[in-house]
């Protein structure tokens, strides 16, 4: 655009070097060359340098003083640098431009007055008129300069407007951007709450279910051995309960994903402690404290670790070993602990195990000692007892644990130490919808 206007300026000023020069028959007398070519370069460097112009202008003006010279066409070049400078100059150089409009016109006021004859007599006709006279020079060129600064404030509205409008532009793209961006986000956290509610299913069925289905195989591997009727039906009554019970809960698991959750008791551990002993296991429950409301999610988290704990002391204990559960309620926190013997024959290698160890046993990541053999005249299982099938796990038991209590602040540990397995989980209570940590 600049190119442009400046291409213009100088087509403009050939124009006015041609009819300055041209002997074309008017009124007005013809300038120098000198005088014509100050013009055209006034012209041609108007916008470009409107400073230059300006000083060109000054040395147009002198150049007609000393030369004596009329009035002709090149004296426009004033009045077009001085209302181009007021509309594309700094603002300081408008205000120079109208300084110059000033001087200049009474400059040509004073010059015209001693050395014009027809200007020397409208000079001296009556008062308006003369001081009209003395003024029109300088009021032609304040004028040229007053356009000039309609222009630039009209150019001053335009570039604003185009500002304002690339503003909102602007402001629609950061806001279409923003809105993409938080919609990709929304996207992101749903899918991230769905694998949530996806992981808590997954884990809480296989709470609720492992712990069932150990209790229903405990019982159901007991009635081959068992002569009394009224024990093989209370032995089936429990395995009925037992399922009746574990589907009630997963359709609470369930039901918690649409809102439908209408478990009221989440930490009744006697009940799940009831359901092991029901199973034949010898199960010593001991309560220290007071016990207290935990919550629906703090109280669901215990009672399915219980459940788990339990589980796999009835999976992997050693057959008719007892089963310690101690529950401690402390000022702060719960903390349950379970106890139980395991067959020293399946213990992974290593004096010393935690639940790192334990979980990639569960998973045949570690080796095991050897089974022992049965000695001269010791079977390895007698008629009268059934025997215990030792299952290895996922090893998702132990690491879902501990993934739950971390999540709601509490924590998980389980080693083996002198082939007895512990397990201990804290669960903070959960005050006023929070966590203590």
């Amino acid at each position: 655009m600049r190119t442009r206007s400046v291409v213009v300026d100088l087509l403009w000023a050939g124009l006015a070097a041609l009819v300055s020069a041209a002997p074309i028959d008017v009124e007005l007398e013809h300038a120098s060359p000198l005088a014509v070519a100050i013009a055209t370069v006034a012209i041609a460097v108007r916008r470009l340098s409107p400073s230059a112009a300006m000083t060109a202008t000054v040395a147009l003006g002198a150049v007609q003083v000393a030369g004596g010279e009329r009035p002709s066409l090149v004296d426009l070049a004033i009045a077009v640098v001085i209302g181009t400078v007021a509309v594309v100059g700094t603002r300081f150089e408008a205000v120079l431009a109208g300084l110059l409009a000033v001087v200049a016109g009474a400059s040509a006021s004073m010059y015209l007055s001693t050395t014009g004859y027809r200007y020397a007599l409208l000079l001296n006709g009556p008062r308006d008129q003369v001081v009209l006279v003395l003024a029109a020079p300088a009021l032609v060129l304040l004028s040229f300069w007053a356009a000039g600064l309609a222009g630039r404030a009209i150019r001053s509205q335009n570039a604003e407007a185009v500002r304002r409008a690339d503003a909102e532009a602007a402001a629609s793209r950061a806001e279409a951007v923003a809105n993409r961006a938080e919609a990709v986000a929304t996207r992101a956290v749903d899918e991230a709450e769905a694998e949530r509610i996806r992981a808590d299913i997954a884990r809480d069925v296989h709470d609720v279910v492992g712990h069932s289905l150990a209790v229903i195989i405990a019982q159901a591997d007991s009635v081959p051995f068992l002569d009394d009727e009224a024990r093989i039906r209370e032995v089936s009554a429990t395995i009925a309960s037992t399922a009746r019970s574990s589907l009630v809960e997963v359709r609470q698991v369930l039901g918690h994903i649409d809102g439908s959750d209408t478990a009221s008791d989440p930490t009744s551990f006697e009940e799940i402690v009831r359901g092991i002993r029901d199973a034949g296991v010898d199960v010593e429950h001991a309560v220290r404290g007071v016990a207290r409301p935990l919550g629906a999610v703090h109280g669901t988290a215990a009672r399915r670790v219980l459940q788990e704990m339990l589980t796999n002391a009835l999976r992997h204990g050693a057959p008719g070993g007892a089963v310690e559960v101690r529950e401690t309620w402390r000022s702060a926190d719960l903390v349950l602990e379970v106890e139980n013997a395991v067959p020293s024959d399946a213990l992974p290698v290593g004096p010393g195990l935690g639940l790192e160890e334990l979980a990639a046993a569960a998973t045949g990541g570690v080796p095991v000692r050897a089974t022992a053999t049965a000695t001269a005249g010791q079977p390895t299982a007698t008629a009268e007892q059934p025997t215990v099938t030792s299952t290895r796990g996922s090893g998702r038991g132990l690491t879902g644990m501990q993934t739950r209590l971390t999540t709601i602040g509490g924590s998980f540990d389980a080693a083996v130490l002198d082939a007895v397995f512990v397990a201990r989980a804290r669960i903070p209570f959960d005050v006023r919808g929070g966590t203590t940590r």
